[in-house]
């Protein structure tokens, strides 16, 4: 059956190659690299100039998946890219929303939207404890905290989704992919615009830009800012507001300075503000209770009479039927929810041309600060209420060096990077745990430090003398992790401990360290300037760390786990071609397959997990090195282009399998009884979607007419890989969002815009998760409604 599978995988992609070489033979324009945006074939225009774009077969984007500016179309990566009209026109008001405009990657809540877990090819981040991220959302080039990449996307001038193993070129070694967000530089010209948006649910959003020329080819600056309001869409009868709402300000002051010939320097301050509610859990079904011999969804004895007792108000199966009665729109929270963040940075980011090299650093800070309260279940009983404070701030500092030799024929980047991040105050929240009547909940504080070091080089050489058009490069970096701290658990009465207070009262101490190289080799070929052809070997780590809550004397080799390690192999095609009569087309595939090694999997045990009738080694949650795997499969992208009209499609197939478990039986329960029979969480078999772009202009007097609508169809997806719970499943989905502009009425430099997300009002999940085995109950997040609005938006200046 696999082995059928990979000679389709082999078949596609050889056909398309033939199918993409038959059309690039009648190509008459191939793109060119261009500054941060798309341009129109043949045009070449300097970094840092804005050019109108769409998603058109006949345009290119510039990305920086190299750490070079490169056309997307000749790049031997499997990338998705936006720049600032494609993120408007594709309603992406939220990094969120990219779920559903790009193959293979899910943004997913994990209890909350607030921090968001970004999942590619089957990779993602434990989904509870404190592992690393598999894929890293960077800001600037500067990567982000996991509690603090949620970004807004005004102003933005380019997304970047980059997929597979990053474990060369980018600061955090990842084993699914990177998301690179950039926002609008700032040029020499005096421009900007402003933007409203009124909405349902009483949706105000204003957004604005303006850059400001100082001195001329030497200091500009670009202020951006946004404020957004919307009333949340899951009603609350409970305790406390509506949630889903929003409440969020956010600004940036980008600065570049070229006082002397050869020297840049570009430096983005950004600060988001939130106030909110937060996310709104749904109780959605019970599940067997992996602590009790037999399964079925029988209770915990001590938990029984508060929440199994036959009577409203302590019954968990009165409340998931009062639930259902409701709809997934209405929940009952028993704590008033909040939502409070507040996250900072700086990237600098400072270029020298020295001549024959580049010298280029890049320093980022980011400073986190997240106070929330969660009802997790949303029942009215207290099952999982949570309260969580995060304070830390991170810094970090890449150094490159760039050149070539040899005429050209020899193009080489070395360099260095270091991040550390540590507490910044408070770190810590509640016990998972249901609180009983009268019982004070336990607080645990986790005061973590975490380094990272590396040291990378990667070249690339011009085989034109075997081939023209051949090129094959090579990378390999080192990286050192450590980390180390202190966590305790304390009652809630008692105050906070602190990161001083918690060594001085006894709290447990630990500390880790792993090491790992990782590469790239690969091949490409520029067949013709509209094929282009590559296959690449890269292998990507994922650092080990300590698990922050002690275990009993028998599972002490798990008190530290090892890094995860992917080898990974893909290959694809890029092409483009003109049609004749101005119709132009373009396809990419590639297809790829994953080993998957040291998989660290998130546990939460519950009570009495390990049977030693000791809850002080009781751990609230713990990391594993579970499973091996293996992940293949394949995406594709591609649009057709004729007249104001543009079609686009694209997928993702994954096909991700277990093929060992070593769990010891005390955590087999928790893992299910046929571990290996397990589905990764977040990673439907199949995300296909579409969209049809019209442009139509009405004349100087009127302005330029724009429609878009796209498609988005979503398979099934498990949110818990247990098979047997049903409950963590979400049958497949699939969404519309439509949008019409009018640009430039009378030749001015207003648009005026409707649009409407989820067009059809589907309701489907998005997350899900357990509660706590001590009651059997799970939760699911739901998506958002249908949401409908207008936009008014005024552009001056520029050239």
């Amino acid at each position: 059956m696999r082995s059928r599978f990979d000679l389709h995988l082999l078949s596609l992609l050889a056909g398309s190659a033939l199918t993409a070489a038959a059309g690039s033979a009648a190509a008459q324009t191939a793109p060119a690299p261009s500054g941060a945006v798309a341009v129109p074939s043949d045009t070449t225009v300097p970094a840092g100039i804005d050019q109108p774009s769409t998603e058109a077969a006949g345009t290119d984007i510039v990305i920086t998946a190299r750490r070079r500016e490169e056309s997307a179309q000749t790049v031997p990566i499997a990338v998705t890219a936006f720049n600032d009209t494609m993120i408007r026109e594709k309603s992406i008001v939220s990094t969120q929303d990219l779920t559903q405009v790009t193959p293979g990657l899910n943004v997913a809540p994990q209890s909350s939207r607030d921090t968001p877990t970004l999942v590619i090819r089957g990779q993602r981040r434990a989904v509870s404890g404190a592992g690393a991220p598999a894929v890293v959302t960077y800001f600037q080039d500067v990567p982000l905290p996991n509690e603090g990449s949620l970004l807004p996307t005004f102003d933005i001038g380019s997304l970047q989704v980059l997929k597979g193993p990053q474990g060369t070129l980018f600061g955090r070694n990842t084993t699914g992919g990177a998301l690179l967000v950039y926002a609008k530089a700032p040029v020499y010209d005096l421009e900007g615009y402003v933007e409203g948006t009124l909405g349902r649910y009483d949706e105000r959003k204003i957004e604005g830009a303006i850059n400001l020329p100082i001195i001329d080819q030497k200091l500009a600056v670009r202020v951006a800012g946004q404020v957004w309001r919307r009333d949340g869409y899951t009603r609350n009868i409970g305790v406390g507001p509506d949630l889903d709402d929003i409440h969020n300000d956010a600004i940036r002051v980008s600065v570049l300075a070229e006082p002397v010939e050869g020297l840049k320097n570009v430096a983005v301050f950004d600060y988001y503000r939130a106030r909110e509610a937060g996310t709104g859990a749904i109780l959605n079904g019970t599940f067997p209770n992996p602590a009790v011999p037999g399964g079925g969804n029988a209770r915990t004895a001590a938990a029984r009479p508060f929440f199994d007792c036959g009577v409203r108000g302590c019954d968990i199966d009165i409340a998931l039927a009062d639930q259902r009665a409701r709809g997934v729109r209405v929940t009952d929270t028993s704590i008033s929810p909040l939502s409070r963040r507040d996250f900072w940075g700086v990237a600098n980011t400072t270029t020298f041309d020295a001549g024959a090299v580049t010298i280029k650093n890049i320093f980022g800070y980011r400073s986190t600060n997240i106070v929330a309260r969660r009802d997790g279940d949303g029942s009215g009983l207290r099952l999982s209420d949570g309260y969580s404070r995060a304070d830390s701030t991170q810094v970090s500092d890449e150094l490159q060096l760039l050149g070539s030799l040899m005429d050209d024929k020899l193009d080489w980047i070395v360099g260095g990077f270091y991040l550390k991040s540590k507490p910044d105050g408070v770190v810590g929240g509640w016990t998972l745990a249901p609180i009983f009547p009268g019982q004070f909940p336990s607080f645990n504080e986790n005061y973590i430090t975490t380094e990272s070091k590396a040291l990378f080089g990667q070249v690339g050489y011009d085989l034109g003398a075997l081939a023209d058009g051949l090129k094959a490069n090579a990378g390999f970096r080192y990286t050192w992790d450590k980390s180390s701290g202190c966590t305790i658990t304390r009652l809630s009465t008692l105050g906070f401990a602190g990161e001083d207070g918690c060594r001085t009262a006894g709290g447990r101490q630990g500390r880790e360290s792993s090491k790992a190289p990782t590469w790239t080799l690969g091949l490409d070929y520029q067949v013709s300037r509209a094929l282009f052809l590559y296959v690449t070997n890269r292998r990507g780590y994922r650092s080990g760390g300590f698990n922050q809550s002690g275990l009993a004397p028998s599972l002490a080799p798990y008190e530290s786990y090892e890094p995860e390690k992917v080898t990974d192999y893909e290959a694809g095609i890029k092409s483009q071609w003109s049609l004749g009569r101005g119709a132009r087309a373009r396809f990419n595939l590639s297809a790829y397959t994953s080993e998957y090694a040291n998989i660290q999997r998130g546990l939460t045990p519950g009570g009495n997990f390990d049977g030693d009738n000791n809850p002080a080694n009781d751990p609230n949650s713990l990391i594993i090195n579970a499973a091996k795997a293996t992940i293949r499969g394949f995406e594709f992208d591609g649009a057709l282009t004729f007249g104001g009209l543009t079609l686009s499609g694209f997928g993702a197939y994954t096909d991700a399998y277990y093929t060992r478990f070593d769990a010891i039986p005390v955590f087999v329960p928790l893992l299910g009884t046929n571990p290996v029979a397990n589905r990764f969480s977040y990673t439907p078999e199949w995300t296909l979607g579409g969209g049809l772009r019209y442009a139509r202009p009405l004349g100087d007097d009127i302005g330029t007419f724009v429609f878009n609508a796209n498609y988005f169809f979503a398979d099934k997806t498990w949110f818990v890989e247990r098979p047997f719970d049903t409950n963590g499943i979400e049958n497949g989905y699939k969404v519309t969002n439509l949008r019409a502009e009018l640009n430039g009425i009378g030749g001015s430099g207003v648009d005026v815009s409707a649009f409407v997300r989820n067009v059809f009002n589907r309701t489907f999940a998005t997350a899900g998760g357990i509660i706590t085995p001590a009651v059997t109950a799970t939760t699911k997040i739901y998506n958002e409604p249908r949401v409908y609005g207008i936009q008014a938006r005024f552009t001056f200046g520029g050239r």
